[in-house]
């Protein structure tokens, strides 16, 4: 099928933070250099290409785009400094604002300062919404769920996790969709080809690549990484920032079953040593070092990967970082003699900022963690060897 290059691609792609890119030679100095390079996975050379030649719909269907860990190798290298990593971000994000509906995105990242401000928005919105809903502050004891109804909080949670789930759907069909279209997985191809492995791209794709992080702490950390602490590296970094998110969200899902099955109501006092209440801390703890030492890279520019940050990037990390330090302030409020009143601003502070970082899930930054998931699980995706297949029924 014929493809009509879109000449306004590398423009876009500057819009969206490249920089450098008609610098390049295509002298494949960069896919030398990249750990991650095989023969079916030519990058960052050919994402590169692709850009110059305006393939915009191949670009935004190559699995590739999402291999990438950004460790800056082909950057450090490039003798043309046309920076091939930054535009792999780049690309990162212009993939975002084309696979989510109404195309939010955009704003975040070619037109950051107004996704900032949007944020800022929705979040003084949120706040001042839960606070006309407010109710009796109690003295006595910091009553968050007495203060702002549980009902409230619980409906007007439910509300926006359904929004989230298909705003989430919808972008997750789209990139699939585009990608399966590259990769030759079509349901033709799945009812009649051969037998896929998908309980072994499972577990490698998803567990031992993106959760735990293998080739990240195996094949992508720089020179500039020898000698430095193990929780210092990019990829503890990265991973603790995973981990303790994925920890609160199991937190708060499991003190939401514990309340609908009658153990433990929400809201209820409880020692620091409670199971949710210790899981929770603690996968704060890990989240907000990660999201700390993230800020911190990106402040120093300690190295070539974070050398670059566009303001979407500072926008996300700032959300991240806001709503992990209220959580921990909320917290602390919780353990003190009395009700200190601060604590119940902090309450409606800290649940705006979160809803905000939620709801721009698919339009953010925060969408990588889902999109490389998917990527990573297409690209582990094979045809079973015929000696391993199973034998069709009745033969």
């Amino acid at each position: 099928m014929t493809r009509r290059p879109d000449p306004n691609l590398l423009r876009e792609l500057k819009e969206h933070g490249a920089v450098g890119v008609e610098k390049c030679i295509n002298c494949g100095n960069c896919t030398a250099i990249c750990s991650l390079t095989k023969e079916n996975d030519r990058f960052p050379r050919h994402m590169v290409r692709l850009v110059q030649l305006g393939m915009k719909e191949e670009l935004l269907g190559r699995k590739e785009l999402w291999l990438c860990y950004n460790c800056g190798d082909c950057s450090e290298t490039c003798p043309q400094q046309a920076e091939p990593a930054n535009l792999m971000g780049a690309a990162r994000c212009y993939a975002v604002t084309h696979y989510a509906p109404l195309k939010i995105g955009a704003l975040f990242c070619a037109k950051p300062l107004i996704g900032a401000v949007i944020a800022t928005l929705m979040t003084l919105f949120f706040s001042l919404f839960m606070y006309s809903e407010r109710e009796h502050m109690s003295d006595q004891a910091l009553e968050l769920f007495g203060f702002i109804p549980y009902k409230f909080i619980h409906n007007f949670g439910l509300t926006v996790m359904v929004i989230i789930g298909l705003l989430s759907v919808a972008t997750v069909f789209t990139m699939v969709r585009r990608i399966a279209g590259y990769s030759g997985l079509t349901l033709e191809s799945l009812r009649t080809g051969p037998r896929l492995n998908w309980w072994q791209a499972f577990w490698n794709g998803v567990i031992v690549q993106s959760l735990g992080q293998q080739r990240y702490r195996t094949d992508c950390e720089g020179q500039e990484n020898i000698g430095v602490r193990w929780y210092f590296r990019k990829w503890f970094v990265h991973a603790a920032t995973m981990w303790g998110f994925l920890g609160l969200l199991f937190a708060t899902s499991l003190n939401y079953f514990l309340d609908i099955i009658g153990v433990k109501p929400t809201g209820t006092f409880v020692p620091l040593w409670y199971p949710t209440r210790l899981i929770g801390t603690l996968s704060g703890l890990l989240f907000m070092y990660g999201v700390t030492i993230l800020m911190y890279k990106r402040w120093r520019r300690v190295d070539k990967a974070h050398s670059f940050s566009r303001p979407s990037d500072w926008t996300f990390l700032a959300l991240l970082w806001l709503s992990g330090i209220t959580g921990f302030i909320i917290e602390f409020a919780l353990y003190l003699p009395g009700a200190p009143r601060w604590g119940y601003w902090m309450f409606i502070f800290h649940v705006a900022v979160s809803i905000t970082l939620l709801l721009l899930l698919p339009f953010t930054k925060f969408a990588h963690a889902i999109y490389r998931t998917v990527a990573l699980f297409v690209h582990e995706l094979k045809p079973v060897p015929a000696a391993d297949a199973s034998p069709e029924p009745g033969n």
